[in-house]
């Protein structure tokens, strides 16, 4: 057993069954087992079905530190008292075998389900085998109170969850599905199922694997033929639009055409005009050829005529176009000579700058070397007054005296060093104050300021009630971005009252812990801030999930019915939040269950509210808690308490003393860093003189050898610049010199080109006065020449006309084949280029006068009947493919159809049979219609002799009606049972004695038949005298705060048996 948690006692759980068992077990303190023990339970011969439920071992689970059920084949019905952990087995089941917690309607996480102070929690499963196996499936689980982990395995090896889904699929196990698995909090969800859902849940239940893959195909191809209906007839109407646009464009398609026909005929006719083109060019081009050679042969024979005469005028003019070369030549070399002189005079005054522009460096260096010289000459004078000075006898020497003044004076600096080293120290510390003091202040002003503030005011009281809390807000305020989804602070900070005087009532239904808890809405958030906040942190918070929407919260007693029950609202139509807070609040403390009221309520009032289910509410001054104990035939008992003071979501002001406490203590800290502030600037100064007497020393030395190095620097730039002079005033010298030669040369070159010019002269005489004697002989030449020049002229434009034509001839016309070409060469015979040429122009006016509106439109009517025959071709295929799929649904229709209307009528009839075994009529139907999705059960019913029969829903019959009406559908759904097992748990709550003696005797009946289901039925309570069935096995649960570790032996309820029967003589 584990350890007992302070101020409660341990549980302990017995159970047994009405057998015969070997219960004398030595270890009956935290082990045990229902059913007889051994291991031949679910073997090849035995009722079991495949897939049935032979063993469940569960071990630190809700309320069982360690217990083992053996189940029996048909119909197990295990009783107790209330929290004895009946629905704790029925929890097992569903966990176990991989189904989530959200089917049994209660609490989300898996580690709610581990037993307090355990850490762990282990379910078993076993499962008959299938024919074909050789062993029973063991299913088992290892839950993880911290991370909410799980880890399943199969027959001991470990698996994944898939893997067990895969298997619970393979057994047609559907512990979703609630016409197979029924929790206790599941009961009134089942009267609420939709009509097609009903159906669903009940194909799934009852019919086999073919009809329900039949249900799927029909839905699907209906869907199918929904989709394709509506895609062939939007093909229809584009293909009507585009046909419709087709038209209007049809008078400016015509147009086009008749625009394309005139292009194509000029397109012919400049084929025709570029081959004559061509044609006509060749020949002018060998005409011009021709006349060309006509006119070269006549100049050469004029040329041969004239030959002697023009002789002596040729060789005149070429004696005078040697002489004019030659002045050109000498004229060239004066030119040269000159520019050389240019250069010669450019260099002579280069020479003269440099020389003088270093004759003013010299005289600056002279004058820097003249001032050094001066501070050098004080240097000087100094040292002399100083070596004077030590020519001066000194005072007698005592080497004594002088030791001891120097130890003195190195004891002296070594502590004015410690000094300075203690300053810097202190200097530091007070650094470091100073930043403490002052992120202090800010601290303090922040708060200041936040308790003006409704967010401020908030935080401080979160601080004063609970500092973790507060500690753990601010991180996550930071942090944020490292979950998944938001998570939300203490309800007290992001939850108000959209109505004050409801505070006190809405308050008393909450606990301290409701107002400061933390809220996440994914499981790894959960598991992220518990690590940071318990691990990481230290703190102490309370970290609750919030999965369920909102709007999945509904009252029992609808709102608008509450005022005549005397109950203003619920409450939380006055609270105001995050949808995730108040779903929170909802789960935890049912506030939309819970009403409020400002008024007290009358007696009858409150046994109305009672009667309707209310088990929590606060009126007036008193808040009362409804308790209902089914173990005592629905005894109530009522817990009234008096409604305190609310603590919190006030709009009080801050409290003025705290503010002026941190007003005051922001103002002593502000003192305290200002004088802090004053001694550290103080001590700064200080320092700093006195680092820097070394400094100045140094930079006094280093001043003295500048100036010597100056004055070095200045006498060696001087006596390189008196270089550089010299140098100067030798390059003025050799310019000058160069310049005179260079005059020199340009008085000879002129000389020789004078003398170049005159006989220039003489020899152009002598060449005009030959020109004059054969002036008609050189007129006629120049005449041919220049007819020759017109002639070759019009021969290169010819050519070039010819050539273009050629290239127009290759590029239009010799493109096409052979034959193409020939018939177009053999069209050109007979035509003339002028003909041609007319044609084209009458052809191009006949053009111009035809035109449309839209230039664009043939190729939108091309393309418009491209895709109308496309689309044309589309629509075949889909209404191919409709009728296909008619063909699909009217083929499976016929199959399925005829066999839910026998599953329905085997339905119906077992069902009405249960009814009309308590003088009460009940009828199942099939609501059929065209779209296979809305196709649905009918379940009608009538309890009264004056009533008509009337659909089951949660809001026209009872609870208790509806509890039969459901277990008598659950029933008549037994004997066609897909699945190897079925669970009802407390259906019988809420039904009077007789219904309930009825619903028991045909429960039985049905349970315990041969070949039917494994039945389990969990139920607090029973009547005296009810139907047993040796089919049926009664597992019952006993445990409780003061069962003592003997509890198994005395609760043998196979001895109880034995000793009723000696009483009554049997």
């Amino acid at each position: 057993m584990p350890r007992r948690r302070e101020g409660q006692p341990s549980r302990r759980t017995m159970q047994d069954d009405d057998e015969e068992s070997s219960s004398q077990e030595d270890d009956h303190t935290s082990r045990h087992r229902t059913g007889p023990s051994g291991a031949a339970h679910g073997s090849a011969g035995s009722e079991f079905p495949p897939g049935a439920i032979v063993r469940v071992k569960l071990r630190n689970f809700v309320t069982y530190s360690e217990a083992e059920f053996f189940l029996g084949p048909n119909l197990n019905m295990v009783i107790g008292p209330n929290g004895t952990g009946k629905s704790s087995l029925v929890c097992a089941i569903c966990l176990g075998l991989g189904y989530s917690s959200n089917v049994l309607g209660r609490a989300s996480a898996f580690g709610e389900f581990v037993k307090y102070g355990s850490d762990e929690a282990e379910i078993e499963v076993e499962l008959q085998r299938k024919p074909e196996d050789a062993e029973n499936y063991i299913v088992g689980l290892c839950i993880r109170k911290e991370d909410n982990g799980r880890k399943f395995t199969i027959n001991r090896q470990r698996s994944t969850h898939k893997e067990v889904q895969k298997l619970m699929r393979s057994l047609r196990i559907q512990i979703d599905n609630l016409c197979q698995f029924l929790p206790q909090d599941k009961v009134a969800e089942f009267a609420g199922l939709g009509a097609v859902e009903l159906l669903e849940k009940t194909l799934l239940a009852a019919a086999p694997e073919e009809m329900i893959e039949w249900h799927a195909q029909l839905k699907e191809n209906f869907r199918a033929r929904k989709d394709a209906e509506v895609s062939t007839e939007k093909t229809r109407e584009e293909v009507q639009k585009m046909e419709a646009r087709q038209q209007v464009l049809q008078a400016d398609v015509d147009k086009l055409r008749e625009r394309k026909a005139i292009q194509q005929e000029l397109e012919r006719l400049e084929e025709l005009r570029v081959i004559l083109g061509y044609k006509e060019a060749r020949a002018q081009y060998v005409k011009a050829k021709k006349d060309h050679s006509n006119a070269r042969r006549s100049l050469k024979r004029l040329q041969d005529e004239v030959a002697p005469s023009l002789q002596a005028v040729n060789r005149k003019q070429e004696y005078r176009d040697l002489v004019k070369a030659a002045a050109e030549a000498r004229r060239r070399q004066l030119r040269a000579a000159e520019s050389a002189a240019d250069e010669a005079l450019n260099g002579v005054e280069a020479a003269h700058a440099r020389a003088t522009a270093t004759e003013a460096d010299i005289e600056a260096e002279i004058a820097r070397f003249t001032c050094g010289k001066k501070k050098r000459g004080t240097v000087l004078k100094a040292i002399t007054d100083l070596k004077a000075k030590h020519q001066q006898k000194p005072r007698e020497f005592k080497a004594g005296d002088w030791n001891t003044k120097s130890r003195e004076i190195k004891h002296h600096l070594r502590e004015k060093q410690d000094e300075a080293e203690k300053v810097k120290a202190e200097i530091d510390t007070i650094k470091k104050r100073g930043a403490e003091l002052k992120e202090e202040v800010t601290r303090i002003r922040s708060q200041v300021d936040k308790l003006d503030t409704l967010e401020g005011q908030l935080a401080s009281q979160l601080q004063r009630i609970n500092a973790d809390a507060a500690q753990g807000w601010d991180w996550v305020r930071d942090h944020q971005d490292q979950f998944e989804k938001q998570v939300f602070g203490p309800p007290l900070l992001n939850c108000s009252l959209n109505n004050k005087g409801y505070s006190d009532l809405v308050q008393s239904l909450l606990g301290q812990a409701d107002f400061i808890c933390f809220t996440v809405q994914t499981k790894n958030d959960h598991k992220k801030l518990s690590h940071q906040l318990y691990r990481e942190m230290s703190l102490s918070a309370h970290i609750r999930t919030s999965e369920t929407p909102l709007d999945a919260f509904k009252p029992l007693v609808p709102k608008e019915q509450l005022g005549a029950l005397g109950f203003d609202g619920y409450a939380l139509d006055y609270l105001e939040g995050p949808a995730p807070v108040l779903a929170m609040l909802c789960n935890e403390k049912k506030l939309h269950a819970s009403p409020v009221a400002l008024g007290e309520l009358t007696d009858e009032q409150d046994a109305r509210a009672q009667s309707q289910g209310i088990t929590n509410y606060a009126a007036g001054k008193t808040r009362a808690q409804i308790t209902r104990r089914r173990e005592y035939e629905g005894a109530v008992s009522t817990k009234v308490v008096k409604v305190q003071k609310g603590r919190f979501w006030s709009d009080e002001p801050v409290d003025g003393g705290e503010r002026e406490e941190l007003v005051r203590k922001s103002h002593e800290r502000a003192a305290e860093f200002a004088a802090i502030k004053e001694s550290k600037e103080q001590l700064q100064h200080a320092w700093t003189q006195w680092c820097g007497i070394p400094d100045e020393i140094e930079r006094q030395q280093v001043n003295l050898q500048k100036c010597t190095e100056a004055l070095r620097a200045t006498k060696e730039r001087k006596l390189e610049l008196v270089k550089i002079h010299e140098q100067a005033q030798i390059e003025f010298a050799k310019a000058v010199l160069q310049h005179a030669s260079s005059i020199g040369r340009i008085r000879k070159t002129r000389l020789a080109l004078l003398e170049a010019e005159v006989i220039l002269l003489e020899a152009e005489s002598d060449v005009d006065v030959l020109k004059e004697k054969s002036a008609e002989v050189t007129r006629r030449l120049d005449e041919e020449k220049k007819a020759l020049a017109e002639f070759q002229k019009k021969e290169t434009e010819a050519r070039k006309a010819a050539m273009e034509a050629k290239e127009e001839l290759e590029e239009k016309v010799l493109n096409g084949d052979e034959a193409e070409v020939a018939q177009k060469m053999e069209l050109a015979q007979g035509q003339t280029l002028e003909n041609i040429r007319a044609s084209i122009q009458a052809e191009e006016m006949k053009l111009d006068l035809v035109h449309a509106s839209n230039p664009q439109a043939l190729e939108e009517y091309e393309r418009y009947a491209a895709k109308i025959a496309k689309e044309k071709s589309a629509q075949q295929s889909k209404e191919n493919r409709l009728a296909e799929i008619n063909a699909n649904i009217q083929e499976i229709r016929a199959r399925w159809e005829p066999q839910l209307d026998a599953l329905v009528s085997r339905i119906n009839d077992a069902f009405s049979y249960n009814f009309e075994q308590i003088s009460c009529a009940g009828e199942v139907g099939v609501h059929k219609d065209e779209e296979f999705e809305k196709w649905a059960i009918s379940i009608k019913v009538k309890f009264r002799s004056n009533e008509t029969l009337q659909r089951l829903d949660q809001h026209r019959q009872s609870g208790g009606e509806r509890a039969v009406s459901t277990i008598f559908y659950l029933m008549a759904l037994q004997s066609m049972a897909q699945a190897p097992f079925r669970v009802v748990d407390e259906i019988n709550q809420g039904m009077d004695p007789r219904n309930e003696r009825m619903v028991h005797e045909r429960m039985v009946e049905v349970a315990c038949r041969e070949h039917t289901s494994q039945y389990f039925l969990i139920t607090p309570k029973l009547l005296p005298g009810l139907r047993y069935d040796e089919r049926m096995r009664v597992h019952t649960i006993v445990s409780g705060e003061h069962v003592d570790k003997t509890g198994t032996q005395k609760m043998n309820f196979a001895r109880f048996l034995k000793i009723q029967k000696e009483l009554k003589g049997y």
